[in-house]
């Protein structure tokens, strides 16, 4: 059973790094767009394609934290031997805490939380809009990093993922800043 719970829990890790790779890319895009300065003016002038950047962006974001709290915390907590599956998302952030998963609780909670609100979002709330932007923005390479330290802290489980294949997420977050 352990052995059949390492393989899920190496899946999802797979599954969650290309999520995390595409973000990245995201995060290169993003930069070229220069969004951590833009201003309601300009971007209410952005073409589609910068508009598709942008949505790409939060959409990702979004995408890695669902994978991150759905997926990978609760393989985890199974795998710890802990009962994920009657806990909310809170109990099972400050879980994967507690036992060295996750360097912030409360951190992880503050980009959960912006990520329902990012799915939320009106296009009349222009300045709202932009400030998640923003948000993400700087928020974005630390998610990433917060990823890299649960697929490190899955070793403990024999899991060994090759991080050479994405090559994104490496460029954004070299290995040495992953732990």
């Amino acid at each position: 059973m352990e052995n059949d719970s390492v393989a899920i829990l190496k899946s999802k890790i797979e599954v969650t790094a290309n999520i995390a790779d595409r973000l990245a890319y995201s995060v290169t895009k993003a930069a070229k767009l220069n969004l951590n300065s833009i201003g309601i003016e300009k971007l209410k002038n952005l073409s589609d394609e910068e508009m598709e950047v942008i949505d790409a962006y939060k959409f990702r974001f979004g995408s890695l934290i669902f994978n991150i709290q759905d997926s990978l915390f609760k393989s985890i907590g199974a795998l710890e031997q802990e009962p994920v599956s009657t806990m909310s998302n809170r109990d099972r952030t400050n879980l994967m805490e507690r036992i060295g998963a996750l360097p912030s609780a409360g951190k992880f909670s503050g980009l959960a939380v912006l990520r329902n609100k990012l799915m939320h979002d009106y296009p009349e709330e222009m300045q709202r809009y932009l400030e998640r932007i923003h948000f993400i923005t700087s928020e974005a390479p630390g998610l990433l990093r917060i990823f890299l330290g649960i697929v490190h802290y899955s070793r403990k489980f024999g899991i060994d993922i090759s991080m050479d294949e994405f090559k994104h997420l490496v460029t954004v977050c070299p290995p040495d800043s992953a732990t």
